[in-house]
């Protein structure tokens, strides 16, 4: 996977919502870097990722936005775009979707479209694109999406469970359809001064992701967070083996949840 892929695949990952009555509506900003690891050709990274939920009536809106400039051992500085917003009904069964990314001059495909659930093992549902235009993905019985994921990962949690184990397509590209082991633990409070955060328990959450039915030993990747009550996140770590980027939640603004 080349490195505009890891970046790309890395920001879905980011922030899934709860469910729409459990989650605070909010919009984080985070400052990245390079985490430990020697990567060769890279000397640097330094950007920032906005995550912002917004709960709809209908449903849930994730928007994510990452920037970041790599500099390599010759000095070439080379900037990192990918956004995406995510749209899911409310019962969890369908989401649409829109990304594009880009590494220097180099443009990843976008992808936009709609996936929707079956009705069961024989049926388990298909993502249909609209770009590139005419392309679809059969999903897997047990497929789920990322609000109902991230609500089993916080439900786990609060039950004192310490392993979970989905199938989840995040929207975008096919490779963004992973098998996602959670580890959890209990996590200390965030400091007084982050909107809050102290007061609400808080879990640190070890994801790694696996391609679905691919028989191998090692994930794809990894990342590492911790999570708030209320869908909340920080202590990002986007680990890759020697390539890793971290993330600290530089400001985060509480948003007002809707009048349905």
């Amino acid at each position: 996977m080349n490195l505009l892929r890891i970046l790309a695949v890395a920001a879905v990952f980011i922030g899934s919502p709860a469910a729409a009555a459990d989650l605070q509506p909010h919009r984080a900003t985070f400052t990245l870097s390079l985490g430990g690891g020697a990567v060769p050709g890279i000397l640097g990274v330094v950007g920032r990722m906005i995550v912002e939920y917004e709960a709809a009536c209908d449903g849930t809106v994730t928007r994510q936005a990452m920037q970041m400039l790599i500099r390599d051992a010759m000095g070439k500085t080379t900037e990192t775009r990918y956004a995406s917003t995510l749209w899911e009904r409310s019962d969890g069964r369908e989401m649409t979707f829109d990304t594009n990314a880009t590494f220097g001059e180099q443009s990843d495909p976008a992808y936009a479209g709609r996936a929707l659930l079956g009705q069961g093992d024989a049926d388990p549902g298909r993502v249909t694109y609209d770009v590139p235009a005419g392309g679809t993905m059969q999903l897997r019985p047990g497929t789920i999406f990322p609000t109902e994921h991230t609500l089993r990962t916080m439900a786990a949690a609060m039950r004192g469970e310490t392993l979970l184990t989905d199938e989840v397509f995040e929207g975008g590209a096919p490779m963004n359809y992973t098998q996602v082991t959670a580890a959890i633990t209990p996590a200390p409070a965030a400091e007084p001064t982050l909107a809050g955060l102290a007061e609400r328990r808080a879990w640190n959450v070890r994801e790694a992701h696996f391609r679905p039915g691919a028989r191998v030993e090692a994930p794809q990747f990894e990342v590492g967070f911790r999570v708030y009550e209320g869908g909340i996140i920080d202590a990002l770590d986007l680990d890759y083996g020697p390539f890793r980027v971290v993330g600290k939640l530089a400001t985060l603004e509480l948003l007002p949840a809707p009048r349905c």
